[in-house]
């Protein structure tokens, strides 16, 4: 007699393997976005990830091998859950203040609900895939910088580099710290201010 275990079809068997292994990695990508919003990638363990998750170590080495491994199915997590905004979909928009007030908006209100995770992450960029993520993160906000330069008014001489310094300085996660955070203005408040900044650099020295 067979036994029913031998009647079950192994394609079924396979596949409900398969989920409880997906199941299982997004329980512990989770575990592993959990405390580095809270407690920050350098303090991360996988002790700690297998605990929050409810597993074991073991369990937590089978599905990522290494703090890379780690790292990237945080950052897959993170951005599945509030992907940050993509410049490339600046460009559509013509007039270059409305242009800059609309990236400031979406990236000052992604900087709002990643606060926690931002600040972590950049007081930890001493970790080697810290230390790659930000840069991946300086590369983009260099190609928003070169979006949100285009259409101004011709600066005068040796004026486009300000510029362009006004508006990578208007983006910065830490320009947003300062005038949210330490200056306890709202992010309609900080826009503006960043607007009006970048205008400025822009136009030349004042008249003596």
């Amino acid at each position: 007699m067979r036994s029913l275990k031998s009647d079950t079809p192994r394609p079924y068997r396979l596949r409900a393997r398969a989920d409880k292994q997906a199941e299982t990695h997004r329980a512990l990508a989770q575990a592993a976005y959990e405390l580095h919003t809270t407690i920050g990638p350098s303090k991360t363990t996988v002790s700690a990830i297998a605990d929050l998750a409810g597993v074991q170590r073991l369990t937590v080495y089978r599905h990522f091998p290494d703090q890379a491994a780690i790292f990237a199915a945080c950052t897959a997590h993170a951005f599945a859950k509030d992907a940050p905004p993509v410049p490339e979909a600046w460009k559509t928009i013509p007039d270059p203040r409305d242009r800059l007030q609309t990236a400031l908006a979406q990236l000052y209100g992604y900087y709002r609900r990643n606060q926690q995770l931002l600040s972590n992450l950049y007081r930890d960029a001493e970790l080697p895939v810290v230390a790659a993520a930000l840069a991946r993160r300086a590369g983009m906000l260099q190609q928003a910088i070169a979006i949100l330069a285009m259409g101004w008014p011709a600066p005068t001489s040796g004026n486009e580099r300000l510029r362009r310094a006004a508006i990578g300085h208007a983006l910065d996660f830490s320009s947003w710290l300062s005038l949210a955070g330490t200056q306890g203005l709202t992010d309609e408040e900080a826009i503006e201010a960043m607007i009006g900044f970048v205008a400025l650099a822009g136009a030349g020295p004042r008249a003596k």
